[in-house]
């Protein structure tokens, strides 16, 4: 038999607010254009409809040949028809968007041991990694007027430049006194491109550093001191699991710590910039940090429960923004290979589409089982309250609302997404195991 759930809105309590910034996602595909250019993934993007579109792609400073990659080798430096072909102006016509400049080209990084070098931009080569992120910009939003707002400078270097530099996997004493971490050089190298990519155009914002570790408070507290003239905001990432044997509660929970992991580095911006507002993003989440597992809860309902928690606690955590990881691929998507929607799709089509406003006081009486968040949109007057059944057993969600039944009915599940109208008669809904339901109505 069902439990019965309590659930209690107060539409007159505003607790924060969402934008549509809130709810990005990560396009993993975005510099191919024989993707970008596929009229189904448009509209599927369309669908999704997030706010914030972050163009990632470890691949990137691959040659040209490669899907990903946009670097002209013979001339060393971008293949400038290619980005302008996977950047196309008529997608993600309705969404902010991000280049994220992931790493350097090969012939950048010599030192070393081997001819793969030493996983550190060489020092002769600073000067010259600041030109090429400077030249990107100079193609994007000079020459193809793209107007691309957000620049990211490097991405999880953190895993290069601090954590093997001490005991404990990161959080430990320096292993040798002698051998200093390498975060001010991090640092310096982001002040120089940022001050290269301003000089190209000054309406931008740059950012990082795309930290791989939520937890490493130390090394973003010495980024943010060492950047903090030039940084216009800061992002991080963070996941769940390394194995797809984690119980589902645990991966749930650690989505809840996300929400932890953003509020403590929040509190940390505030305490190094207190007249200055610097944006927080988590701008790449998931269940699995690796792709080897190949965890099926990244792509069934049970995902999309994750995807909602990860949202809901970042957001209450205090994120400007935050980017699921990714879009479309056979792994982690919200999209497979073949264009078709998985259930982490129609929850972004219900956040961007329903839960961008007001948020209002939302609680529970079970909240380790059914968390509440609730979104009044004042342009619009409409009003909607998500419940996410993060337990492996159904319950039913007793209404206490004051300002009217909802009308619509939008939920995933494990038998896949439907949306209904309300019924009078409807007291109390049922919430399957492992589901994300939205109700909205209109004043």
């Amino acid at each position: 038999m069902a439990t019965t759930m309590n659930i209690q809105i107060d539409w007159n309590r505003i607790t924060g607010r969402t934008t549509p910034l809130s709810y990005g996602l990560n396009a993993f595909q975005g510099f191919d254009p024989q993707r970008t250019g596929d009229p189904v993934y448009a509209r599927n993007m369309a669908y999704m409809a997030p706010g914030l579109i972050r163009y990632h792609n470890g691949g990137m400073m691959g040659t040209s040949e490669r899907s990903a990659g946009l670097i002209n080798a013979a001339a060393r430096g971008w293949d400038r028809d290619k980005v302008r072909r996977a950047l196309t102006p008529r997608l993600f016509a309705g969404s902010q968007r991000m280049m994220n400049i992931a790493n350097w080209p090969d012939w950048m990084d010599k030192d070393g041991a081997d001819a793969k070098g030493d996983g550190f931009l060489d020092a002769d080569q600073f000067d010259a990694y600041a030109a090429l992120c400077a030249d990107l910009v100079r193609i994007v939003n000079k020459e193809a007027r793209l107007g691309v707002r957000y620049w990211e400078v490097t991405n999880e270097r953190d895993g290069r430049y601090f954590v093997p530099f001490y005991e404990d996997n990161g959080k430990g004493r320096l292993r040798d006194p002698a051998k200093p971490d390498r975060v001010n050089e991090l640092a310096a190298l982001y002040n120089r491109c940022a001050v290269a990519m301003k000089k190209v155009d000054p309406t931008i914002l740059v950012g990082g550093p795309a930290a791989a570790r939520p937890d490493l408070l130390a090394f973003h507290t010495r980024f943010v001191r060492g950047t903090l003239r030039h940084l216009d905001f800061f992002s991080f990432h963070a996941y769940a699991s390394g194995s797809k044997e984690t119980p589902d509660e645990a991966v749930y929970d650690r989505a809840a710590g996300m929400g932890d992991y953003t509020r403590a580095i929040a509190q940390m911006l505030k305490r190094e910039s207190p007249r200055r507002h610097i944006p927080l993003m988590l701008d790449e989440y998931n269940i699995s940090w690796t792709w080897q597992t190949r965890d099926p809860r990244m792509t069934n309902h049970k995902g999309s429960v994750f995807d909602a928690l990860a949202m809901v606690h970042a957001v209450r955590g205090g994120a400007d923004v935050t980017a699921a990881w990714n879009e479309k691929d056979g792994i982690y998507g919200k999209t497979d290979g073949q264009n078709r929607l998985r259930p982490g799709a129609h929850v972004f089509h219900l956040f961007n589409r329903y839960l961008v406003g007001d948020v209002v006081q939302a609680d529970t009486s079970e909240p380790k089982a059914i968390v509440a968040f609730a979104v009044r949109d004042r342009k619009t007057r409409r009003r909607a309250c998500l419940l996410v059944n993060r337990s492996n057993a159904e319950h039913q969600a007793e209404m206490a609302f004051t300002n009217g039944r909802p009308v619509l009915r939008h939920q995933v599940s494990s038998v896949g997404f439907s949306k209904k109208p309300l019924r009078a008669e409807d007291s109390k809904l049922p919430l399957p195991e492992h589901s994300v339901t939205v109700l909205t109505w209109e004043e």
